[in-house]
């Protein structure tokens, strides 16, 4: 305070600084919960476009010979809504389409494109073939053909089920193998070959069987379940299967929801979609 200043015009002058800050607080407290107020209502809409374009039963559902049940677990951080889809439905022959995909990216370019290649599938499976392989190559050729968009790539891994001979055939994209627990023992599926989606259009997707015994349970999974935080290599595999046998040993008839109820927590920083589904012939 200056020499000749008095006290009041001091004490004034300390006033008038605590009200002005006073009421920038109040603004700025007021504009950041418009800012959560705003965020929350983009998350709640990206959230009910989720359901809309993904919806996910609350309960495992019957299809032919297989009980089936799904898990979708968007990442903690970010958009809602990305690319992990998931496909399970009854064809016209009597067998039964089961499918995992993982779109590239985040956000709603990626739901887009699971939107564009789930839809397709589900067509491709009432008009065309049940054929893993011959699947996989028509969605490549879905995310290869896209002049003057910016490409896209994905994986996904595509299985038919026919309950009259328990034979599973089964196709991949670059995609995490399918898990298989018999009894007392898990297994991955053996790979057949197949390039990630949208990398190359002459890519070519093989078959490869295998046989599911009664109560049987396959488990197909998008890589946030075992891909560690950070990136890197698969090194959760093991905890995934242990986790599976743990559940199987504890009852033998562990629900298809408890038993994806106690998978290990999928990465936070990524989607996840796990499909279960258990033999009922």
């Amino acid at each position: 305070m200056n020499a000749g200043a008095s006290p009041a015009k001091g004490y004034a002058s300390l006033a008038a600084a605590v009200v002005r800050l006073r009421a920038e607080n109040a603004a700025l407290r007021r504009a950041a919960a418009e800012a959560r107020r705003v965020i929350d209502a983009e998350r709640r809409l990206a959230e009910q476009l989720r359901h809309i374009i993904l919806p996910l039963p609350a309960a495992p559902f019957t299809l032919p010979g297989l009980q089936v049940a799904v898990r979708y677990l968007p990442a903690e951080h970010g958009e809602p809504v990305g690319g992990d889809w998931y496909h399970a439905a009854a064809a016209a022959d009597g067998t039964v389409v089961l499918a995992v995909g993982d779109v590239a990216g985040h956000g709603l370019t990626a739901a887009a494109t699971m939107t564009e290649l789930r839809h397709a599938l589900a067509a491709l499976v009432v008009t065309t073939t049940t054929d893993p392989a011959e699947l996989l190559g028509y969605l490549n050729r879905v995310l290869c053909d896209r002049e003057g968009e910016r490409p896209r790539t994905a994986t996904a891994v595509i299985t038919r089920f026919d309950r009259t001979t328990g034979v599973l055939t089964w196709a991949q994209a670059g995609h995490p193998v399918p898990l298989l627990v018999h009894g007392h023992e898990v297994s991955e599926l053996a790979r057949p070959q197949g390039m990630l989606l949208g990398a190359n259009a002459r890519s070519g997707y093989r078959t490869a069987t295998a046989t599911l015994a009664r109560d049987d349970t396959l488990v197909l999974f998008t890589d946030g379940l075992i891909e560690p935080r950070g990136g890197g290599h698969d090194e959760r595999l093991d905890d995934v299967a242990d986790s599976l046998l743990a559940s199987i040993a504890e009852g033998g008839d562990c629900s298809l929801t408890e038993l994806l109820r106690r998978l290990p927590p999928a990465n936070p920083d990524d989607d996840t979609c796990i499909l279960a589904a258990r033999c009922a012939t």
